[in-house]
């Protein structure tokens, strides 16, 4: 904890600082550029200007940012799950109970980007679905998005200023709002940010960017194939679901851990599992479970699950 003698204040301001050590990634999954990602992100330290990443879901968008950072070594990163019940103190802060009776003002996430980003001469904060912030939170994001570049906090009196050479590289994500259950950007907060609009990767790239190695060839093209066809399905809106590359990886880890295991099924159950458990809608699960038949043949559901 630090006490902090504003220039405007007469009182005594204590909050807790923040150790920039605790913000830097360990390890990351590996992850392939497709889109000469890391070349765009570079730009950001010297634009600093924020970049929204929008696309669908488990195509790879945090990951990708989160591997860059990982890549500078020593460079904090903040990452937050944005929420409808996101309040003003996740982003700003809010007094704390301790032990001893004493309560310090414990920083939120905006000031605590600040703080680290001045501390070590540049950090790196993601603000995950962001347009999942409603209206009056989303505005709170503004000054530190602009010219600005700073924050407020009313309860220390204080204000949170980026120094002059140090760098706060902002990320966002989101997904398209057709997807619901998300707000609308508000128009100020949008304008600040660079948009990067991304879609499902190819065939191609996606069959890079997943791991294969010790899955069936056949299993492998075929997932593809299905992972394909549900997108087109989605964006027609005859299901409300497209497998994702998040999906597809997940998938092959699965079938390697229980391709090993004596009387399981592993490509059954992965199906199973990983592929019709994310359909609710039974009209949905059917025209699934039709398309998985079509590719891999009827025979794939033709035992209890998980057994051969």
């Amino acid at each position: 904890m630090t006490s902090t003698k504003d220039i405007n204040s007469n009182s005594t301001l204590d909050y807790i600082q923040v150790n920039p050590d605790d913000y830097v990634l360990r390890d990351v999954p590996e992850y392939i550029e497709t889109r000469n990602e890391y070349a765009v992100y570079d730009g950001l330290l010297k634009s600093k200007k924020p970049l929204l990443l929008r696309g669908p879901k488990g195509i790879g968008k945090t990951l990708s940012i989160s591997s860059w950072v990982y890549h500078r070594p020593k460079i904090p990163f903040i990452q937050y799950d944005c929420s409808e019940g996101t309040k003003e103190s996740n982003l700003i802060g809010r007094s704390i109970i301790q032990k001893d009776g004493t309560t310090p003002f414990k920083l939120g996430v905006i000031p605590t980007a600040i703080e680290l980003a001045n501390k070590c001469h540049a950090a790196v904060l993601c603000l995950e679905e962001v347009g999942s912030l409603p209206p009056a939170m989303q505005k709170l994001l503004n000054p530190l998005l602009d010219w600005r570049c700073g924050m407020y906090v009313e309860a220390l009196n204080k204000t949170f200023q980026l120094d002059k050479y140090s760098s706060l590289i902002i990320f966002a994500t989101t997904n398209p709002s057709s997807n619901g259950g998300i707000f609308e950007l508000n128009h100020d907060l949008k304008s600040r940010f660079a948009i990067w609009n991304w879609d499902y990767p190819s065939t191609l790239d996606e069959s890079k960017l997943v791991n294969s190695h010790g899955v069936p060839n056949d299993f492998v093209e075929g997932l593809l194939r299905l992972a394909s066809e549900t997108r087109a399905l989605e964006k027609k809106g005859n299901i409300d679901y497209g497998i994702s590359t998040r999906d597809i990886s997940d998938a092959f880890d699965m079938y390697r851990s229980y391709d090993r295991i004596s009387g399981v099924d592993a490509k059954q159950l992965v199906m199973e599992l990983k592929i019709l458990g994310n359909y609710d809608n039974e009209d949905h699960l059917n025209t699934i479970k039709s398309r998985i038949e079509s590719i891999f043949g009827k025979s794939i559901f033709g035992q209890k699950a998980g057994t051969r």
